[in-house]
């Protein structure tokens, strides 16, 4: 199982490098909700984090989080202690915003070209919705007692056919104002003449005689030349 596991990660990690340019050290975004969670599962998210996503991570949690959960008090005092231990990724909230709307304003934010790409880790349904809908976003959850990277969202899997849509766009908009494109026609190559080599006559292969043979030969020789002597 744990295998299948990582597999499953190895390839959701793959798309999103490949069609997000989402690449490591992974920065990602924590709440609440999934603190209180490895916390509850005695998960170490420090330690396998970086196992199950097989790349250098840093964990980060913004000052909205901090916020909310301080309001909170004490039901949730040990998942602030956790979240202390990590960078605070800024937000530009003054005063602090919910979380839900600081993490989808952060998650439209980073899939701009030339902006940081972010990976949130939520066990909020609310919240897990929300970020489903942005295109290029993952999401880390806490289920089975173990950490879990969701599916492709639809709108990560439509946002990737859009592409291919504006390549036959374009080329419409081509033959609209330059016309037809004329086929290229290309030169045939002139047949070869055939291979010197292979216009030589064959020689004919000798037949060695047997040393049956031979003897036979030597012996009539002989008889000849003793005929001779005697005339």
């Amino acid at each position: 199982m744990k295998s299948k596991r990582l597999k499953r990660a190895n390839k959701i990690l793959t798309h999103f490098r490949y069609n997000y340019n989402v690449l490591p050290p992974y920065k990602i975004l924590i709440d609440g909700t999934f603190a209180m969670n490895a916390l509850k599962d005695k998960i170490n998210i420090m330690e396998q984090m970086p196992k199950y996503l097989g790349e250098v991570c840093e964990l980060m949690t913004t000052k909205c989080v901090i916020k909310e959960l301080e309001k909170l008090g004490s039901p949730v005092f040990g998942a602030l202690h956790i979240l202390k231990q990590y960078d605070i990724f800024h937000c530009p909230h003054t005063p602090e915003k919910c979380v839900n709307s600081c993490f989808t304003y952060l998650a439209r934010k980073s899939i701009k070209e030339g902006k940081q790409k972010l990976i949130f880790a939520t066990n909020d349904n609310n919240l897990k919705d929300k970020l489903r809908e942005i295109p290029g976003i993952m999401n880390l959850f806490i289920g089975y007692n173990t950490i879990l990277l969701e599916d492709i969202s639809e709108a990560s899997l439509q946002k990737e056919e859009k592409p291919s849509n504006e390549i036959e766009r374009i080329k419409e908009i081509k033959k609209q104002v330059l016309g037809e494109e004329k086929p290229r026609i290309f030169k045939k190559r002139k047949a070869k003449g055939p291979n010197p080599l292979s216009c030589l006559k064959k020689k004919p292969k000798i037949e060695k005689d047997t040393n049956n043979g031979s003897d036979s030969k030597k012996t009539r020789r002989k008889k000849k030349k003793s005929d001779n002597q005697k005339n």
